[in-house]
C-alpha cells in the first residue's frame, strides 16, 4: 500500500468513526430533546433492580405484582411531578445511586434488598477494604458506570436544553401511578412473604424497604453513639471466685471470616491447621454457629452479655474487659481492624491498653502477626494477671493480602475476579489465610505455655464465609439472609497444662460438652468461668466449662434486631443439605 492509498484509508476510518460518534450524538440528543423518550428512560432505568426481586423474592403471586407495581406507578408520579422532566431526573439522582447499590448487592448475594447491616457497612468499612472489594466487582460497576451516570446526564442536558412533558402526559402518567399505588395498596392485604407469613409494604416493598433499612441503620447508629453516656456507671460487681497462686493470663482471639468448613480440624481434606491438629490441649467445638453474619454486630456479641436474644444490652452496659478490670486484671486490647466507632471500638477502649494496627482509609496491610508479638511484649512487661483480647484480620477478603508469601501452600493464589472460573485460585488463597492463622494461633499458645502461668485462650471467628461454593454462586458474608457458611464458624477452647491441672473440672466439663450445639453467646459466659470470675449478667447454664450448661435453641439476630431460630434465617435447601451432611443440630 503506498502512501496516498494509506492515507486514504486511514481518512475513511477517521470519517466512518467521526460519522458513528455523530449518529451517537444523534441519539443521545434525541433522548434530550424528546421528553418522551426521556421520561421512559428514566422509569425504565428505575425498574432494573425489581427485575431481580421479582425473581427471587419469597412472595405469592400477588405479593410479585405488588412488588411490579407500586414502584412502576410511584416512579410515573414522581416524573410527572414538574413539565420539567431534565430537572426532576436530576433531582432524584439519589435515587439512581441507591438502585446501583442495589445492582451491586445482587451481584454479590443473588437476592435480598439492601439491608440495614449493609448500611451500617457504609459507615465501618475502611476505603482499602472496599477497594478490594470492589476491584473485583468490575462488571457489576461497569454495568452502574454505563447505565445510571449516562442517564443522569441526559437528566442534565435536558434540564440545561428546557425539555418539557406536555401537561397532558403528565395528567395520564401521573393518574396511572396513583391507581397502580391504590390498587397495591389494596392487593397487599392479600399478599404473602411465605418467609415472614405477612406481607408489609416497609419490609417487603422495593424501594420503600430500602429505605426503612436506611432509617433503621441510622436509628441505630446514633444510639450506638450514645454508648460511653448510657454504659458510663455501669457496672459487672465482678468477684474473683476462684484463685491460685500462680499468675493467670486468659486470652480471647477474634478470628475473621474464617469458616469451618474449610478447618482440616474439623474434617476439611487439605492440611489447613495442621499445628493445631497436634495440639491435644484443645477442646474443639464441632457444632458452632455465629448469631450474626455482620461484624459490628457478632463481635459485640462475643465480646459482652448481649445476644440475639437480648441485643438491646449492648447500649448500656460494658463489654468483658470491664468485667476482668473489676477483679484487678490487667486488660490489653489488640486489633488489626481499623477503629470505626463500633461497639467493638468502644470496648477496645474499655481496656488499660489498647492498640491498633490499621487505619481507617489507608492502605497499609499488617498481618495478624504484629498481634501475637505485641501480646508478648505485654506479657514481658506487665506484671501480675493479663486479659487479652486479640482482633484479627484473619481470611478477610482479599485473600492473598493476608499472609506472608512464605504460607502460600496451595497456588495458584492470585484471584483474577469473582467468578465460578477462578474458583480454584479463590479457595487456594482462602485456604493460606487459615494456614496462616494455623500458625498465629499456634504461637500465641506456645508463649503462653512458655510462661508457666496459668493460662487459657479462646479463639472463635466473628462469622464465616460464601465462596461460590454452590449454585447460588454466593460471595463473601454480611448478607440480609445468611447461609451455612457464613454460620458455621470454628470455636475453640485451649487450657494449658497448669490450667488444667489447677482447674480439671472445668476443663473436664468443657471436653464433656464439646460435641453439643454451641453459638457465640456463650462466649462471655464462658470465658469468665473460664477465670473464676463471677459477675451479674453471666449465668452457668451459659458457660461451656460449667456442670450446669445447657445446650440452648441457637438464634439469629436479623437485620432488624429480631431474634429468630438459626434455621429460620433464610437458608436455603443447600444451606439444609449441609448442616444434615456436617451433623449440625437445627
Amino acid at each position: 500500500m503506498g502512501l496516498e492509498e494509506a492515507n486514504l484509508h486511514f481518512t475513511l476510518i477517521l470519517m466512518r468513526h467521526f460519522d458513528k460518534m455523530g449518529k451517537l450524538k444523534q441519539f443521545i440528543n434525541k433522548f434530550a430533546e424528546n421528553p418522551v423518550y426521556l421520561f421512559i428512560l428514566l422509569i425504565t432505568v428505575n425498574m432494573l433492580p425489581i427485575i431481580g426481586l421479582f425473581m427471587t423474592e419469597p412472595f405469592n403471586l400477588l405479593g410479585k405484582i405488588i412488588l411490579v407495581a407500586f414502584p412502576f406507578g410511584l416512579y410515573l408520579v414522581l416524573y410527572s411531578l414538574s413539565k420539567k422532566i431534565g430537572l426532576i431526573g436530576v433531582l432524584l439522582f439519589p435515587l439512581l445511586f441507591f438502585h446501583a447499590f442495589q445492582m451491586v448487592v445482587f451481584s454479590l448475594f443473588g437476592e435480598d434488598v439492601i439491608s440495614a447491616d449493609m448500611f451500617l457497612n457504609l459507615l465501618t468499612t475502611s476505603v482499602s477494604e472496599a477497594g478490594e472489594v470492589l476491584d473485583s466487582l468490575l462488571p457489576a460497576v461497569f454495568f452502574v458506570i454505563v447505565v445510571y451516570i449516562p442517564t443522569t446526564i441526559l437528566s442534565y442536558r435536558a434540564m440545561k436544553k428546557g425539555t418539557f412533558l406536555a401537561i397532558k402526559f403528565r395528567y395520564n402518567a401521573c393518574l396511572t401511578g396513583a391507581v397502580l399505588i391504590l390498587a397495591s395498596y389494596v392487593l397487599s392485604f392479600f399478599g404473602l412473604n411465605y418467609n415472614t407469613k405477612r406481607f408489609a409494604f416497609h419490609e417487603d416493598v422495593y424501594p420503600l424497604n430500602m429505605f426503612y433499612n436506611l432509617d433503621f441503620a441510622i436509628d441505630h447508629w446514633r444510639a450506638s453513639q450514645d454508648y460511653h453516656n448510657n454504659a458510663a456507671n455501669f457496672t459487672f460487681d465482678a468477684k474473683r471466685i476462684d484463685t491460685t497462686n500462680q499468675r493467670e493470663i486468659y486470652v480471647i482471639v477474634v478470628g475473621e471470616t474464617a469458616r469451618t468448613e474449610n478447618w482440616s480440624l474439623a474434617g476439611y481434606e487439605r492440611e489447613t491447621t495442621p499445628l493445631l491438629a497436634q495440639d491435644t490441649n484443645i477442646v474443639f467445638f464441632r457444632d458452632a454457629i455465629t448469631q450474626s453474619n455482620a461484624t459490628h454486630k457478632s463481635v459485640p456479641i462475643i465480646l459482652s452479655a448481649a445476644s440475639a436474644e437480648n441485643y438491646d444490652l449492648i447500649y448500656h452496659q460494658k463489654s468483658i474487659v470491664t468485667a476482668f478490670k473489676e477483679v484487678g486484671f490487667s486488660t490489653v486490647f489488640l486489633s488489626n481492624q481499623a477503629a470505626n466507632r463500633t461497639f467493638t471500638d468502644f470496648f477496645a477502649q474499655e481496656a488499660d491498653v489498647y492498640e491498633y494496627y490499621r487505619f481507617f482509609g489507608k492502605t497499609d496491610n499488617n498481618y495478624d502477626e504484629v498481634l501475637v508479638d505485641k501480646m508478648k511484649h505485654y506479657i514481658e512487661r506487665i506484671e501480675g494477671d493479663i486479659f487479652f483480647v486479640i482482633h484479627t484480620y484473619g481470611s478477610h477478603f482479599n485473600y492473598t493480602e493476608r499472609y506472608p508469601k512464605e504460607f502460600a501452600r496451595y497456588t495458584p493464589d492470585v484471584i483474577p475476579g469473582i467468578n465460578k472460573k477462578y474458583i480454584a485460585e479463590m479457595m487456594n488463597a482462602y485456604d493460606n489465610t487459615l494456614l496462616y492463622t494455623d500458625y498465629l494461633l499456634n504461637k500465641i499458645t506456645t508463649i503462653l505455655e512458655d510462661t508457666d502461668a496459668c493460662t487459657a485462650m479462646f479463639y472463635c471467628s466473628d462469622h464465616g464465609e460464601d465462596l461460590l461454593d454452590d449454585n447460588r454462586e454466593r460471595f463473601l458474608h454480611a448478607s440480609p439472609k445468611p447461609t451455612f457458611y457464613q454460620l458455621r464458624i470454628p470455636f475453640f477452647f485451649w487450657f494449658s497444662p497448669a490450667y488444667k491441672e489447677t482447674f480439671p473440672e472445668k476443663t473436664m466439663y468443657a471436653t464433656k460438652h464439646k460435641d453439643m450445639a454451641v453459638a457465640t453467646n456463650l462466649v462471655f459466659h464462658s470465658m469468665l468461668d473460664v477465670a473464676g470470675i463471677s459477675a451479674k449478667c453471666s449465668y452457668p447454664h451459659l458457660s461451656i466449662v460449667n456442670e450446669d450448661f445447657k445446650e440452648p435453641v441457637r438464634m439469629f439476630l436479623d437485620d432488624h434486631y429480631e431474634p429468630i431460630p438459626f434455621a429460620n434465617s433464610g437458608l436455603k435447601k443447600q444451606d439444609l443439605e449441609m448442616l444434615d451432611k456436617r451433623n449440625m443440630k437445627y
